[in-house]
């Protein structure tokens, strides 16, 4: 009987969350995401699609696009629900987007595909900076699989060229991987360069690597508590273009920057945090300045008085829109 291996150490109702503290991070890896028994629905999904290929009816046939672009892509996907219970994608999207919410402070998450790497899939090098601000990889793959490869792949940070001139450096050295390890949930900034190792060893699907995929994005300021997210949008809008008009290179910021803050019936910010810090400037100087400055401004916000405390969280974006379907 197969391992359900990362999906079963935990109680069904425990989840690891992100570290305490801003995402400033380019990735993150967050292992046993779902309740167990939620990931295991998911994968028994994919294996009955599979099961008793001799058996197979019109119903399973012609459902993989397999998508091949010379020195770049060669896997297979599909739309989810060709393949998994709607029911099962439901709560596995809700949950997805209430921890983009809670953690990252984002509240666009798109529907994912299903992909599916066989012996000599693989994604070359690329970004998707007009996709989202982050790209998630939800993993369907047995950690006992009996193939290799397969990790998601995102270069360091910063002038590789520059930084290594004295330095050998070679593989790791240069990038980050990501294991596709069942039940894990992985994100990184989609303007960084990323892609999927080659996958070996394996034709069988159940032996290789298959993953939920999409990005991550803004949706807009939401509230709870007695005011308005677009009045809290508006105050902090304002402490930004302040902010920015004291600050060296502004017009040269690019990504996001999310923040939380508590508001007290009086009126006052009474808390005040960066739930995510990409902020970057293509020159690489610092922008720590602006980020420091914008949270003196927001913590000194004052607003009508009201019944009870309002929680409310404010995406801040710079450098252009992202591109929606």
């Amino acid at each position: 009987m197969r391992q359900w291996l990362g999906a079963g150490a935990a109680p069904a109702n425990m989840k690891r969350e992100a570290p305490a503290g801003p995402m400033c991070a380019p990735h993150l890896a967050i292992d046993d995401f779902l309740p167990a028994i939620e990931a295991q629905r998911l994968r028994k999904d994919v294996d009955a699609h599979f099961a008793d290929p001799h058996k197979h009816q019109a119903d399973r046939h012609q459902i993989w696009n397999y998508w091949h672009v010379p020195q770049l892509y060669t896997y297979l996907r599909t739309a989810p629900e060709k393949v998994i219970d709607r029911e099962s994608l439901v709560r596995f999207h809700e949950t997805l987007t209430g921890w983009a919410r809670r953690t990252l402070g984002l509240a666009h998450v798109t529907w994912p595909y299903l992909s599916l790497y066989v012996d000599g899939c693989v994604q070359g090098l690329h970004n998707d900076s007009t996709n989202g601000r982050f790209g998630y990889v939800y993993s369907l793959t047995f950690d006992d699989r009996r193939s290799r490869g397969g990790e998601t792949i995102v270069l360091r940070e910063g002038d590789l060229f520059r930084t290594n001139l004295a330095n050998a450096a070679a593989g790791r050295g240069l990038y980050d991987l990501i294991a596709p390890n069942f039940n894990r949930l992985a994100i990184f900034d989609d303007r960084m360069p990323h892609g999927v190792q080659r996958v070996e060893g394996s034709m069988d699907p159940a032996e290789c690597r298959i993953v939920l995929h999409g990005h991550i994005g803004e949706g807009g300021a939401f509230a709870t508590g007695p005011v308005p997210a677009a009045i809290v949008s508006t105050a902090v809008k304002a402490a930004v273009a302040e902010t920015l008009a004291g600050t060296d290179g502004a017009d040269n910021l690019h990504g996001p920057l999310t923040v939380r803050l508590d508001i007290a019936p009086s009126g006052e910010t009474r808390d005040a945090c960066i739930l995510v810090d990409r902020l970057v400037r293509p020159d690489g100087a610092c922008v720590r300045t602006f980020a420091d400055g914008l949270m003196e401004r927001i913590g000194a916000l004052r607003f009508d008085a009201g019944e009870g405390v309002t929680e409310a969280t404010v995406p801040i974006i710079f450098g252009g829109s992202l591109t929606r379907d």
